[in-house]
């Protein structure tokens, strides 16, 4: 029996990062949120400054065995053009010890072009997953403030396809109303898998402090479309797609089963 697989480890068992922080500013990082909670940070401003984790960048590659040995990277920050030497780098070690990789990001096509372009020898080994949880700039730039625009993560999307990577997609969390249109729209462009979740934990890792009105429109609606109501619409426009998966968020609302990793 498949028991208790959330977060991270419904996607690898294992999972990787070389940085400290991230550059995106996402409103409801959970990494950032516990960077604060456990007191590694002063303050939500200081998670913007990366850092090498010299610790795991300098970490021996070696091969995980196991039918679900994949490993996620990176968990906790992004890509950014400026560390992709590092990137490429630590990547290749890993790949070649024979790992298989589900590379996940909030892509910039840069970054995705040479991911492509110097991996290229492992693409049998990568599956890429980009995050996309609306279509809809205006609210990714509320939530996301940091992080590319929907064509830029599309046009990743479609380079990757193209150069016949394996694709995916994750709508965790989805942001608002109109995501199944979205999920429509890209499933083409999908070899793998999308998988569909709701906003973890709002009220610890989102904070509202200096909000304007304006502001809690943005929280309200997805407040709105995470209503076990708009979630069974949600599975029931999708359930019937071979390619859509659910977090444990949706799983628990509909009560569905756990997966095998995916």
């Amino acid at each position: 029996m498949i028991k208790n697989k959330t977060g991270t480890r419904e996607w690898a068992d294992h999972n990787k990062n070389i940085f400290h922080g991230c550059q995106n500013n996402c409103r409801y990082c959970y990494a950032r949120a516990n960077a604060l909670w456990f007191n590694r940070i002063d303050t939500t401003d200081e998670w913007k400054n990366m850092t090498l984790n010299k610790r795991s960048f300098n970490e021996k590659p070696r091969f995980y065995k196991g039918l679900n040995s994949r490993i996620m990277f990176p968990t906790s920050h992004d890509i950014f053009p400026e560390h992709m030497d590092d990137t490429i780098k630590y990547l290749r070690g890993w790949l070649g010890a024979g790992n298989c990789f589900l590379i996940v990001s909030k892509p910039r096509l840069e970054c995705i072009r040479r991911l492509c372009d110097d991996l290229k020898e492992f693409k049998d080994q990568i599956t890429f997953r980009f995050t996309i949880g609306s279509s809809d700039d205006a609210v990714l730039s509320f939530w996301e403030p940091d992080a590319p625009c929907y064509m830029e993560r599309m046009n990743s999307l479609i380079h990757a396809y193209q150069m016949g990577y394996k694709t995916s997609v994750s709508c965790e969390p989805y942001l608002d109303n109109k995501i199944a249109l979205m999920v429509e729209k890209i499933l083409p462009l999908v070899t793998d898998t999308v998988w569909i979740g709701k906003m973890n934990d709002i009220k610890r890792r989102v904070n509202t402090q200096g909000w304007t009105r304006h502001d809690f429109v943005f929280l309200d609606r997805v407040k709105e479309c995470q209503t076990d109501g708009f979630v069974t619409w949600l599975y029931n426009e999708l359930k019937d797609n071979k390619k859509v998966r659910w977090k444990d968020t949706i799983k628990r609302v509909m009560g569905l089963p756990q997966e095998e990793i995916g």
